[in-house]
C-alpha cells in the first residue's frame, strides 16, 4: 500500500477516502479510472467551479488541483465560500458556557489563519473515518494527519514507553479510567470498536488526537 506524503497528509492511501481497489467509473475531471477513486455522497463535499453533478472523482485530480474538498477543522469549516465558524452553523453553541473560553478562541485562531494554508488543506485528502473527519489545529496551523493508532503506536510514540498515561496527554475529546485500557490495551476487550486519529504538530512535533466510534 502506497503513502501519501503531503503537508497535512502523511499516512497510506487506505487511510484516506480514496479506494485503492474500487473502479467506480470514470473521473469527471480526467475522464480515467487510472487512479485511486473516491464515489462523492452527501457525506464529502467538493469544491469546484463546476454547475455539473460529479460523481467520481479520484486522487491525481486532487492532487493536480481540480477540485478541493471541504473541510471540517478546529474551529469550523473551509467551503466553496470561504471560512465558516463553527457557531455561525450551530447558533445554539454562543450560549454554552464554555463558549468564550473554549470554541470562540479556536474560531478566531480559524479566521486569522494563512490563506496558503488554508488552501493547502482544501486540496488535502479527507482521512477515513465513522463519524467526521475533522482536522485538528497546533502553532498556528493545521496538524498532520499521520494515520490511525493502536497500542504498539501509543508504546512507540511515547516518550518514556507508558502508552496508557500517553494516550491521555495527547487525546482530545474524552476518557474514562479504563478507557484505554477497553479500546486500545494490550487486553483490550473483544467488543473494542474505537478508533483512534493521530495528528503531529508542523512546528514543535507534539501529538494530538481525537477517539471514533463505529
Amino acid at each position: 500500500m502506497k503513502d501519501i506524503k503531503l503537508k497535512y497528509f502523511k499516512a497510506s492511501r487506505e487511510e484516506s477516502i480514496f479506494d485503492e481497489d474500487e473502479k467506480y467509473g470514470l473521473c469527471f475531471f480526467c475522464k480515467t479510472d487510472e487512479f485511486p477513486q473516491v464515489e462523492l455522497d452527501e457525506s464529502v463535499e467538493i469544491i469546484t467551479e463546476s454547475k455539473e453533478e460529479i460523481e467520481i472523482v479520484c486522487l491525481d485530480c486532487l492532487l493536480k488541483e481540480k477540485y478541493a474538498f471541504k473541510q471540517i477543522v478546529e474551529g469550523g469549516f473551509l467551503t466553496k465560500d470561504g471560512i465558516v465558524k463553527e457557531s455561525d452553523k450551530y447558533e445554539y453553541l454562543k450560549d454554552d458556557s464554555n463558549y468564550l473560553t473554549d470554541l470562540l478562541p479556536l474560531e478566531n485562531q480559524l479566521l486569522n489563519m494563512d490563506k496558503l494554508k488554508i488552501k493547502n488543506l482544501t486540496h488535502t485528502p479527507p482521512f477515513r473515518t465513522w463519524q467526521d473527519a475533522t482536522w485538528l489545529v497546533h502553532c498556528k496551523d493545521f496538524m498532520t494527519f499521520i494515520g490511525t493508532w493502536e497500542h504498539e503506536d501509543f508504546v512507540k510514540n511515547s516518550p518514556d514507553g507508558n502508552a496508557k498515561e500517553f494516550f491521555d496527554d495527547i487525546l482530545d475529546n474524552w476518557n474514562g479510567d479504563d478507557f484505554y485500557d477497553k479500546q486500545f490495551g494490550p487486553d483490550k476487550s473483544e467488543y473494542a470498536e474505537s478508533t483512534f486519529y493521530a495528528f503531529q504538530c508542523q512546528g514543535c512535533k507534539k501529538y494530538r488526537g481525537f477517539v471514533d466510534n463505529a
